[in-house]
């Protein structure tokens, strides 16, 4: 009975002391908008902005973020590569175009993240790029993974990459009437926990912060609009089922004219859920260094001191 009980509180004091000595978890966040103009005296500027938005329609398409203010501090740019650009650009083309691009911007960067979810038919352009990206410009370099790219790693391929940064949103089809969630399903997403223990890459993670209405029409999803949460549903609405509802009456909401008739599914992520989130992610991945949110500009509806209770309870 002395040994049980002693061994309790030795493994007890463990825990208390490995806790104590962990690192905290740092948090940053993502700028995901065409134009950078943040004033420089803004507490906890973001670390991370997308810079360019990279895709092939007809011909190439290359969308600089024009900066009408240079941030005050190293950041960390982030390059957006389309999937379809592969059949139709090659990888040294593409790290010369990058390179240039980076080279033409008030930025200050030790390292470049790249996101692109590629497939099977483009992984080996896409990381002949990484590698030789990360060759040329001799800076370290990131990439953004999904959850089905750690679930099958050995068929997808591991990036050659420094580390990894697991988006940990949009996992569900948000076309699909059925999805309950669009951006954060965690039913949805424990399908998907599977070899993190395996994966042969450190990963930090992003969560998000956003909100959107999914509009349907006659069984269909008809558009999205940005920004919408339950709280902001008016009387011209109303409820169906959980997330969703009806429009009682015609009229412009958020810029939008919804129909009568028409219905939405508010997908939002509240602060419980994010909670939820670090439990659950908790359990079965090892811990990050960082965690980043997309995007900064949705700070403002949790509040500062959410984010260090969030992180708190990893």
């Amino acid at each position: 009975m002395i040994l049980s009980v002693t061994l309790i509180i030795v493994l007890t004091l463990l825990g208390i002391y490995l806790s104590l000595s962990s690192p905290k978890i740092i948090y940053n966040f993502y700028h995901w908008r065409s134009n950078y103009e943040i004033n420089s005296t803004i507490k906890n500027p973001p670390k991370y902005i997308k810079v360019l938005d990279v895709s092939f329609g007809e011909t190439l398409l290359f969308i600089k973020t024009s900066f009408k203010v240079s941030p005050s501090d190293s950041i960390v740019p982030i390059i957006y590569l389309d999937n379809s650009l592969w059949s139709k650009m090659r990888a040294t083309t593409m790290v010369s175009k990058v390179l240039r691009s980076l080279k033409e911007m008030p930025i200050d960067y030790s390292e470049i993240q790249v996101d692109c979810d590629w497939t099977d038919s483009t992984r080996v352009s896409y990381f002949k790029f990484l590698k030789l990206l990360k060759k040329e410009s001799a800076k370290k370099l990131s990439a953004t993974i999904r959850l089905h790219q750690i679930k099958y790693y050995t068929k997808t391929g591991v990036p050659p990459v420094d580390y990894g940064v697991l988006m940990y949103y949009n996992m569900s089809d948000f076309r699909d009437l059925e999805t309950q969630n669009y951006i954060l399903d965690l039913e949805v997403a424990k399908r998907y926990h599977f070899n993190f223990e395996s994966y042969p890459m450190d990963l930090n993670l992003a969560l998000p912060l956003y909100a959107q209405a999914t509009i349907m029409r006659f069984g269909k999803v008809v558009g999205i609009i940005e920004g919408v949460r339950e709280s902001s549903i008016n009387k011209n609405f109303k409820k169906i089922k959980d997330h969703n509802f009806k429009i009682t009456k015609t009229h412009y909401f958020n810029g939008r004219l919804l129909y009568e008739g028409d219905t939405i599914r508010v997908d939002e992520v509240s602060p419980e859920l994010l909670g939820e989130t670090i439990a659950e992610l908790s359990r079965v991945m090892k811990r990050p260094k960082e965690i980043i949110f997309y995007r900064w500009g949705n700070r403002g509806f949790y509040g500062d001191e959410f984010f260090e209770e969030l992180l708190g309870g990893w």
